[in-house]
């Protein structure tokens, strides 16, 4: 008796162990069945790199706002022999994050970075290790991968801009204290890339006041008088000198070029 009762317990055992097995194996295959058939394999929408439009003093709109440093695409700009890139708002919903590269005439193709959901949302983004590569004097370009969280991605166009030299100023000094009663005389060196230069002026919050362009000739003494609006109840005003290489766009926007560092001129009535 005790035999058949420890046999049969011993087959009930090994059969609920089988069945519980048999369960798993089916509740498995059956869930991935549902994994592969529900995965997401549709890339999100291509990041839109905007191509350089122009420079600030052009005096072109840009969906119905005036062209400034802010909205003119890829450009250089003041700080180092770096360069901004733009793209326009994204709203694909999927998209997880962004991965970036470049490549220049003499440089090899490279991942800049890797953007996370708050970074893209700006817009924008500074290569701030470009000077390391020998920047000035190559054509960069720049294209992005849009990624989204299973790792389907679109690639967007690709967007250039040459590095020149920038200019060195000379004059005013940096913190400058100068009357509105007196000509302000803006001085810079030259550098051998730019066939002309444009000396631009902001207020203290960085909106344009006014430039004026100055071509190269021989003998030239490279400094400009500022001729702009009327400066009375301003107490500061910013000035830079963007150079600019050959005008290689149909439009006659320069695709080359460089942002000199910026100055402060602090006024007196």
């Amino acid at each position: 008796m005790f035999k058949k009762e420890f046999f049969y317990s011993k087959f009930t055992r090994t059969f609920l162990f089988m069945l519980v097995l048999t369960a798993l194996a089916i509740l498995l295959v059956s869930c991935a069945g549902k994994e592969v058939i529900g995965i997401d394999t549709t890339p999100p929408e291509k990041t839109i790199l905007v191509p350089h439009k122009g420079d600030t003093g052009d005096l072109i709109r840009v969906d119905g706002v005036l062209l400034n440093d802010e909205n003119n695409g890829i450009d250089a700009v003041p700080d180092n022999d770096w360069i901004r890139l733009e793209w326009k708002p994204i709203f694909d919903p999927d998209v997880d994050y962004l991965k970036l590269f470049r490549f220049g005439d003499y440089s090899e193709l490279a991942q800049v970075d890797s953007l996370s959901r708050s970074q893209w949302m700006r817009n924008e983004y500074i290569d701030k290790k470009l000077h390391l590569e020998g920047a000035v004097g190559q054509e960069w370009s720049y294209y992005v991968e849009t990624y989204d969280q299973f790792g389907n991605f679109a690639v967007s166009d690709t967007v250039s801009y040459k590095l020149i030299e920038k200019t060195q100023l000379v004059s005013p000094p940096n913190n400058h204290q100068a009357s509105i009663k007196e000509p302000i005389v803006f001085e810079w060196m030259r550098t051998e890339d730019a066939l002309h230069h444009r000396v631009i002026v902001f207020d203290s919050d960085y909106h344009y006041m006014w430039h004026e362009d100055y071509y190269i000739v021989e003998d030239s003494d490279y400094t400009l008088e500022y001729t702009g609006p009327d400066l009375t109840g301003y107490d500061m005003i910013i000035w830079r000198v963007d150079s600019f290489g050959d005008l290689e766009d149909p439009l006659g926007v320069s695709l080359s070029g460089s942002e000199s560092r910026e100055r402060v001129i602090y006024l007196t009535q």
